[in-house]
């Protein structure tokens, strides 16, 4: 009767520790979100102005990414990379004289960072606001003719000056803002967010007519891991 018992006792006590995770399982299980590595990518679209003489252009610009993300619980680091296509007329002022500068721009590539902030979540859905910083790279830019804008110089010192002013102005950092939503499925992280840019009024970088830059992004983070190691 007593060997009968111990039988039954250890039988049960083996049932219970298969039933029951291990510690490493645990974690694993609730490691989730929080302290991971996504790497994601995105499409949409960036909106922007420029000014072309006495007018100012909109530009709607289809856009491509990609990004790289390192969860806290309640913050996040995301690292990105995008292109916008596009071809437009824009306008700088001019550093040997009171004209302006019309010149053909095409695309733009920006890099840059955010610390992205996590508002309460609901189910799976995880809010956030952000702000960062980018560097924003023209891909090219040439002087064209424009009725109201200065398109010849009276010297080669003049004419280098104002070409050097056409290509600086292909660069420029911008501080940022977002917001966005993620829906958190296993590994997988659909996103939605909205970027705003501010750009107006620059004389000396190509977006820079009425408003505000603004981006729209649709994609998919996936989680590679955990970022913290085990020992």
């Amino acid at each position: 009767m007593r060997s009968s018992r111990l039988v039954v006792l250890s039988l049960a006590a083996a049932a219970a520790a298969g039933l029951t995770p291990s510690s490493g399982a645990a974690q694993s299980a609730t490691q989730g979100f929080a302290d991971s590595w996504y790497w994601g990518a995105y499409g949409g679209y960036t909106n922007f102005a420029t000014a072309f003489g006495t007018q100012s252009l909109r530009t709607n610009a289809p856009s491509i990414g990609a990004d790289w993300m390192l969860t806290r619980s309640k913050f996040a680091l995301n690292i990105f990379a995008d292109q916008s296509y596009f071809s437009t007329a824009s306008s700088i002022a001019s550093p040997t004289g009171a004209g302006q500068l019309a010149v053909n721009i095409n695309d733009m590539r920006r890099l840059g960072f955010a610390l992205m902030i996590f508002t309460p979540e609901y189910r799976a859905f995880k809010p956030y606001v952000g702000v960062g910083y980018a560097f924003n790279f023209i891909n090219s830019a040439a002087l064209r003719s424009c009725p109201t804008c200065t398109t010849t110089f009276p010297t080669k010192a003049a004419a280098d000056s104002n070409q050097k002013a056409i290509v600086d102005a292909r660069a420029m950092g911008k501080a940022f803002g977002n917001v966005g939503v993620m829906w958190v499925f296993k590994r997988f992280a659909p996103f939605v967010q909205y970027t705003v840019m501010p750009s107006q009024g620059a004389s000396d970088w190509y977006l820079n007519g009425t408003g505000f830059t603004t981006m729209w992004a649709v994609g998919l983070r996936y989680n590679f891991g955990s970022s913290i190691e085990k020992w």
